[in-house]
């Protein structure tokens, strides 16, 4: 497969989706991109014309249904349709069980899981009607097992994950490929405001660089950087009680 013509990315102003619109902005590609922060996508625009693609503003919080679709279709309008929709946006944050509260809870899922779904729903219909499109939806490392202190991260994660594995089933004969994409600690401002180690951080560039290269082979999943990825999915074959004694007492981790 090669590089999308045109691409839609939430969370398009800082961090991993603003890495990833200018990568395909070297290769011509015209690029929607969605965040709240206008002045921040038009400074972007100016880098994505700068490298060579053409960039489309829309201005939308995704954990608002209503902008998210009007997003989407503004998007489809303006470049005759999408050939790749990436749900990215979302929020991070540690907290203990003792000291979770609805409201922190509410704003994580919203953005997390509601946002992407709402991204990836509103495009659906589009692209199983031209028989062709590509939806990726940007989950993390923590989200294949839960990780002290993050209860609602690694549970919003994990939502949406099994959500792309079951668009991936249900869209297996229709043209439109699913891939979850599950970055382990990147270098974005999220991770800035972090005080403690993150083994194995990568470059934002470095990260963007290497799901677009990857997204070329339609894989169903991008995880990455490989040691963080192997510990992990050993940990889930784990029995319960042994990883919950392991990582019970550990000291947060923060969030991947």
């Amino acid at each position: 497969m090669t590089m999308p013509k045109t691409v839609l990315i939430t969370g398009a102003s800082s961090g991993i989706g603003r890495a990833l619109a200018l990568e395909y902005a070297k290769s011509g590609a015209k690029v929607a991109m969605v965040a709240r922060r206008r002045e921040l996508l038009d400074a972007l625009a100016e880098e994505v014309r700068a490298a060579g693609g053409e960039p489309l503003v829309l201005v939308a919080d995704v954990t608002q249904s209503e902008n998210v679709h009007n997003a989407v279709t503004d998007a489809i309008a303006a470049f005759g349709g999408l050939d790749m929709v990436i749900a990215n946006a979302g929020v991070g944050g540690t907290k203990h069980a003792k000291d979770l509260s609805w409201g922190f809870s509410e704003k994580m899922i919203d953005a997390n899981v509601n946002g992407a779904i709402a991204t990836l729903t509103a495009a659906i219909p589009h692209m199983v009607k031209r028989g062709s499109g590509h939806l990726v939806g940007v989950s993390s490392l923590a989200g294949i097992r839960a990780l002290p202190n993050s209860a609602v991260y690694s549970a919003s994660k994990a939502a949406l994950s099994t959500f792309l594995e079951a668009i991936r089933i249900d869209l297996r004969k229709s043209g439109v490929n699913v891939t979850d994409v599950q970055p382990g600690f990147v270098t974005t401002p999220m991770t800035d405001k972090n005080k403690f180690k993150m083994p194995f951080k990568w470059p934002v560039e470095k990260a963007a660089k290497v799901i677009t290269e990857r997204l070329q082979k339609v894989p169903s999943v991008i995880a990455f950087p490989w040691p963080l990825v192997t510990a992990l999915r050993i940990a889930r074959l784990l029995p319960d009680a042994l990883y919950e004694r392991i990582v019970g007492g550990a000291d947060p981790r923060g969030v991947l």
